[in-house]
């Protein structure tokens, strides 16, 4: 019940504020809000004879007998498809910053996510993650050994950003010399993947 009385209140809050910039707009000649609230100028000329606190009274009124939402329709499929999105954006945004922290340098960044140098760099700076200069360090061959094991091992994982992070979990070796020994295995065991590893920024658009 509490939870219906407040969001009938921010309702009426939300109608107040439409009547009143409905009303500004018409007092500088812009009739544009009128048309799409479909009121009449009779309507706002006797809506400016009132206070604030009357124009927040209708509001209340109108608000008061009608069931949630129904006075201020929705459109769910264009509402789920923006969440879905927005979703999906942040769900990008948690990897990259989850390569960032296990080591990703900026031309694998540039390649997956398509990302700027600069981008990388403050993303970086922000995560507090420590920027690594010169060239990568060459992979020993106990680490080729874990990262082949592992990314084997992964092959039941289909999102290839997933399975990179799931053998730098396995293996703590750094993404970017996992990336580069993933290619040397594609290449060797001819992409056991099914997906080379120069398409994945398809796959995350």
């Amino acid at each position: 019940m509490a939870l219906n009385l407040n969001l009938k209140m921010e309702s009426s809050r939300f109608i107040s504020a439409v009547l009143i910039n409905t009303l500004e707009s018409c007092r500088e000649g812009d009739f544009e809000l009128l048309t799409q609230m479909g009121l009449s100028l009779q309507t706002m000329r006797a809506l400016n004879k009132l206070k604030a606190d009357q124009i927040h009274s209708i509001a209340e009124n109108y608000v008061r007998d009608v069931p949630n939402l129904k006075f201020l329709p929705l459109d769910s499929a264009k509402l789920t498809r923006i969440i879905e999105i927005e979703a999906a954006e942040a769900l990008r945004y948690e990897m990259i910053d989850e390569f960032l922290k296990r080591g990703a340098c900026k031309e694998m960044m540039s390649e997956l996510f398509g990302l700027r140098s600069t981008q990388v760099a403050s993303r970086k700076r922000f995560l507090d993650v420590p920027t690594v200069k010169g060239r990568l360090p060459a992979t020993t061959l106990e680490e080729q050994r874990i990262v082949y094991d592992s990314w084997l091992a992964s092959l039941g994982i289909s999102d290839v950003l997933k399975r990179m992070l799931a053998v730098a979990e396995s293996t703590d070796v750094a993404l970017s010399q996992i990336y580069r020994e993933v290619k040397i295995i594609e290449e060797v065991t001819g992409n056991p993947t099914g997906r080379s590893t120069n398409n994945v920024r398809q796959i995350c658009a």
